[in-house]
C-alpha cells in the first residue's frame, strides 16, 4: 500500500430517509433488503465478525467484509474492501471501515454514514458510489415499504 495513515480520508454521507431506523436497520441487515438498493446479491450474518458480502451486478466486482459492531436501529460498523484485491493492496477486504448510525427524527431517520482509511486515490469515486447507493437508492427502497411489511 502506498498511501499512508495521515492520508488516509474518511468520506461521509448524509440523507434523511422516510421509515423508521428499524426498518433502516433491515437494509443493512438482511439479504434480501440489500439487494433492493446495494447490488444483485448479498450474503450476510449480522454478528460480530459475521460476513457483510455484496455483489454489485451479475458480473460486477465484490464487496466484502465483516460486521464489526451492531447496535440494533442505532449503530453499526462493518469491515469493507473489494474481493479482489489482494491482502496488502488498497482497498482489500478489511481495509477500510464503514460506520451507519441511525436517529429518528419526527417519523423518519437520520442516516450518517462515515467511510474511513479510504485511500485517497479511490475516496472520489467512493464518495460518488456512496451518494448513489445511500443517497438515492436507500432512501427510495427504504422509503417503498409499506407499514404492513415493517
Amino acid at each position: 500500500m502506498t498511501d499512508t495513515d495521515a492520508t488516509l480520508h474518511t468520506i461521509e454521507q448524509r440523507v434523511r430517509i422516510a421509515a423508521s431506523p428499524e426498518t433502516v436497520w433491515s437494509f443493512w441487515t438482511n439479504a434480501e433488503r440489500l439487494c433492493q438498493w446495494w447490488g444483485s446479491s448479498a450474503e450476510v450474518v449480522p454478528e460480530p465478525d459475521g460476513i457483510f458480502r455484496v455483489q454489485m451486478s451479475a458480473e460486477g466486482p465484490v464487496m466484502r467484509g465483516s460486521y464489526i459492531e451492531l447496535q440494533p436501529f442505532d449503530r453499526l460498523a462493518f469491515s469493507f474492501g473489494w474481493e479482489n484485491n489482494a491482502p496488502g493492496d488498497l482497498l482489500a477486504p478489511g481495509s477500510t471501515t464503514v460506520e451507519v448510525t441511525l436517529s429518528a427524527v419526527d417519523g423518519d431517520t437520520e442516516l450518517v454514514l462515515r467511510h474511513s482509511q479510504m485511500p485517497p486515490t479511490h475516496a472520489a469515486d467512493h464518495a460518488k458510489g456512496w451518494a448513489l447507493f445511500v443517497g438515492e437508492r436507500l432512501p427510495a427502497a427504504a422509503g417503498s415499504v409499506t407499514r404492513d411489511e415493517r
